[in-house]
């Protein structure tokens, strides 16, 4: 079973960027996007049919602003996945911050995590955000569950996730307390498996501004990131950023997991993009 991850900037323009064709040759078993920026029934009708055909469409646009923020998750029809809109928290959920999505002993929390912008007025609610979500993290380990955490999560990790840290320590996404609490997500018992996999390796970037031709020369930041409990860290076949993927300033990331406890599955390989 594949799972697939990605930004696409708004998703109406992303179908003008040839996302069916993506999507169509992709072919995911389940698809969690973030920056949706729009309402289901605005997307065009055609597209609509063509992905209804195929998948249970858990969309979960911002209501507090139109145009803004959102985020999906799509599974295929007869997967058996539960979905659950937001994490009743009222300033997160009118934005259509996070989907909850529940098979089996899997909780899928698919996101996109608030940007602390310009300035870092928002510095204060992404943290806020970080907790509420450090906390579900918890509160599903302790019942038994094991946690994907995928999405856009706007923060480099560490001085290697992006192009130039010096020229941005203190701006949006790489500031001391946002990288903080990634460090929390970590010590909730999550695992960032493609840099645990690929330690020193530079240049694995997922956002590339639009600007000066910087994807061109790979001047970008990791930040579109998966997380896996650390009980599934050790089953996990691959895991992969994939930048010829276009259609967005982000690019899908993948991993792929196998593991016979996830016999609702079929013991098929899991693969997860962003």
């Amino acid at each position: 079973m594949r799972f697939f991850s990605w930004n696409v900037n708004g998703f109406r323009a992303a179908l003008r960027k040839g996302f069916m064709d993506w999507l169509e040759e992709t072919d995911p078993d389940v698809l969690c996007l973030q920056e949706i920026r729009c309402e289901w029934d605005e997307i065009d009708l055609s597209a609509r049919k063509a992905i209804e055909s195929a998948y249970e469409v858990c969309w979960f646009p911002a209501n507090s602003k139109k145009g803004y923020a959102g985020s999906a998750t799509l599974t295929k029809h007869g997967d058996g996945w539960k979905h659950q809109k937001g994490m009743g928290v009222p300033d997160f959920d009118a934005e259509g911050r996070v989907i909850i999505s529940k098979k089996g002993d899997i909780v899928l929390l698919g996101g996109y995590f608030p940007n602390a912008s310009a300035g870092l007025t928002r510095l204060p609610y992404k943290r806020a955000f970080a907790r509420a979500i450090t906390d579900r993290v918890r509160a599903e380990h302790a019942a038994g569950n094991n946690v994907i955490l995928v999405g856009d999560m706007n923060v480099a990790p560490c001085e290697i996730d992006l192009a130039r840290p010096k020229d941005n320590v203190g701006n949006p996404g790489f500031t001391p307390e946002e990288r903080e609490d990634f460090q929390g997500y970590l010590s909730a018992g999550l695992v960032d498996v493609l840099r645990e996999r690929n330690p020193g390796v530079s240049g694995l970037y997922t956002w590339w501004t639009q600007r000066s031709g910087a994807r061109e020369r790979n001047v970008g930041w990791r930040i579109d990131i998966f997380l896996v409990s650390q009980s599934l860290a050790s089953q996990i076949e691959n895991a992969g950023i994939h930048s010829d993927a276009y259609g967005s300033d982000h690019c899908p990331i993948s991993l792929q997991l196998h593991s016979k406890r996830l016999c609702n599955f079929n013991s098929k390989s899991l693969q997860i993009l962003y």
